[in-house]
């Protein structure tokens, strides 16, 4: 049966009503149930009344006392009549003391300024508030590329003024919060909520911090949140939060029927279900799997001690890959290992988060002389792990290189090969050429350079120069395939831009490759051109060749027209917003370069000439520079 529009409220109303049951609460009055929740002026949070007047243990501390704080000043009155202050707050770099809670504080807030890496204080300025809101709710996730997704997160934390005509206050700084959320920058959104003004706090934020402090595993929070707004709201997220905190308090009947009742109101949710039953009836035979997991579900697991079986490749959750990552819910320590490299791969959590996991590998001294052998047998995250153990407890420069290249050699892919870059990077930096490692030069260079130390590759670069001089063949090949790749990485530091570099490996590269040669020049050179090098408008047309074969995705129009405009009119948020959500999550290697190249010249012109590098060399290593 088709349900009319004409029986919508009363599916709402319904739903409403199940929450407040399931949550022990009274009931919302019917008029409110599903109307859009107002943000303007915000919603003040306050505890349920404590059973004691104890003082909380660190255990239950929560990590946002300062927006769950009790007697806070009322919101202004409609009618504009002023409220009594809030105590004067800084933000956590110094940059912003923000003296009340007006109707824009709560938007400019942030923790980083300029001298802290963040973008430049105006960066909204000349941008409308909602095209501003529009901008930020549009940032990928996950970016295709790590230095986007750095650049994303710099414009969510940066403090500063903000469009005088958001939508409603705290209406950016939400989008921020969810979109950090999104992207699993758990720390990093901690670090914002906490320099939140006292006091404030509505339903969309509420959901955003609910879902982080399960992350965290900061149940205090999550549940406090929970009691506060389950009752205000029909969202489905909120039912499943009070399974959660139902079981935190013992209630063991209403956390079956809570998972059940998602079924009742067509939202079932069987992951929801399945870890309900174990944690109210036993523990399973086999460990649940956490197929399509969100926050909650691995609050549940956790809270109720569910063994879990955490497939990586079933898990798309950011928040939920970091929390695993750090072992949450107690996942076997293979499979952490996979969900941590996932993790990483997406920009979500350093290397260091991999490389401590790595570091926890028990490697005996008789097994150093098998480690490449087992790697090459059954390659994965393990044996990635029991290769950076051995190449770490190798003090023989070469047989830590012949370790770190046969890393590369299981790699899987070209994003599997950066990522092997990144991890073992500072194993990496810790070799100097000289002759015994001519052999591992290519590797080095590339690695390094994939890794983010273009410094640390420019000894190697010099050495593979002077041999190269000296007419050594093997030298001079490796030094024509390395060139672009290290122009456009370092720029003059590395190798210096001529017109006999150009054409030499133009001339090396038609030997070398004739079907590819067009292509691949022209992407190197666009990118080379994108960031300031004096190619010249001469050097395009002695690359035209047969029309090109290989299809490649797009941004649309929009996005295209909308950044040259951005960037024309030194609009420095909007350029950044487009810039990263332009090119999407998309894979480096399957969009179009010139896009690329356009993106990074963007960026180069509002001043942003570092991470228009960083993009330009992700893609030349993407696309086999």
């Amino acid at each position: 049966m088709i349900a009319s529009h004409a029986d919508r409220p009363r599916r709402v109303c319904c739903l409403a009503l199940l929450v407040a049951i399931v949550a022990g609460l009274t009931t919302p009055a019917p008029a409110q149930v599903g109307a859009p929740v107002q943000l303007a002026p915000p919603l003040l949070l306050s505890p349920p009344a404590p059973a004691d007047t104890s003082q909380p243990t660190d255990a239950t501390r929560p990590i946002i006392p300062h927006l769950m704080a009790p007697n806070l000043p009322a919101p202004s009155a409609s009618d504009g009549t002023a409220r009594p202050p809030v105590a004067p707050r800084t933000t956590a770099d110094g940059a912003i003391r923000i003296e009340t809670l007006d109707r824009l504080a709560v938007d400019t807030v942030g923790t980083l300024s300029t001298t802290t890496g963040g973008l430049d204080g105006e960066l909204w300025r000349g941008t409308p508030g909602g095209i501003a809101e529009r901008l930020v709710r549009l940032l990928p996730a996950a970016p295709g590329s790590h230095g986007l997704r750095d650049l994303a997160r710099r414009l969510l934390l940066t403090t500063g003024p903000v469009p005088k005509d958001l939508t409603a206050p705290g209406a950016l700084v939400t989008r921020r919060a969810e979109r950090l959320l999104a992207m699993g920058a758990l720390d990093e959104l901690a670090a914002l909520t906490r320099v939140l003004p006292d006091g404030f706090m509505t339903l969309e934020l509420a959901r955003v911090l609910a879902e982080h402090a399960f992350a965290i595993g900061d149940d205090v929070t999550a549940c406090a949140l929970n009691d506060r707004f389950v009752g205000d709201s029909g969202g489905y997220f909120w039912i499943k939060a009070t399974v959660v905190c139902d079981f935190r308090a013992g209630n063991m009947a209403k956390v079956d029927f809570g998972a059940r009742l998602l079924a009742e109101i067509s939202a079932p949710d069987p992951l929801l279900i399945e870890l309900a039953q174990a944690a109210t009836g036993g523990r399973p035979e086999a460990a649940v799997r956490l197929e399509g997991a969100e926050p909650v579900h691995v609050a549940l697991a956790r809270v109720a001690g569910v063994p879990i079986d955490p497939d990586a490749a079933a898990i798309t959750s950011l928040p939920v890959l970091v929390a695993l990552s750090r072992g949450a819910a107690a996942p076997p320590f293979t499979a952490q290992l996979a969900v941590a490299e996932k993790a990483e791969r997406a920009g979500a959590i350093e290397a260091r988060g991999v490389t401590d996991l790595y570091a926890e590998v028990s490697l005996q001294a008789d097994s150093l002389d098998k480690a490449l052998s087992v790697a090459e047998a059954d390659p994965g995250p393990y044996a990635r792990a029991i290769l950076w153990r051995a190449a770490e407890a190798q003090t023989v420069p070469v047989a830590r290189a012949q370790t770190i290249a046969k890393a590369f050699e299981i790699a899987e892919g070209k994003a599997g090969w950066s990522q092997t870059a990144r991890l073992f990077g500072g194993l990496l930096a810790s070799l100097q050429p000289d002759a015994l490692l001519d052999w591992f030069t290519e590797d080095a260079v590339r690695g390094l350079i994939a890794a983010g130390d273009h410094v640390a590759a420019t000894p190697w670069m010099e050495r593979l120069r002077r041999i190269a001089a000296s007419g050594d063949p093997t030298a001079r090949a490796a030094w024509r395939r390395l060139w672009p790749l290290a122009r456009i990485a370092g720029g003059d530091s590395l190798v210096q831009f001529d017109a006999a570099a150009v054409d030499g490996w133009w001339e090396w590269l038609k030997a070398a490759d004739p079907a590819a040669a067009s292509g691949r020049a022209a992407m190197a050179l666009a990118l080379m051109d994108s960031l300031g090098a004096p190619v010249g408008a001469g050097a395009w047309p002695g690359l035209a060749a047969v029309p090109p074969t290989t299809r490649y995705a797009t941004p649309g129009a929009a996005f295209v027209l909308g950044l040259r405009a951005s960037v024309a009119d030194g609009r420095l948020g909007e350029t950044v917003a487009l810039a990263v959500a332009a090119l999407g999550e998309v894979p480096l290697d399957v969009l179009d370069p010139l896009a690329i190249a356009e993106t990074a010249r963007a960026l180069r012109l509002v001043g942003l000439e570092a991470d228009a590098r960083r993009l330009a060399t992700e893609a030349a290593l993407a696309h086999g520079l």
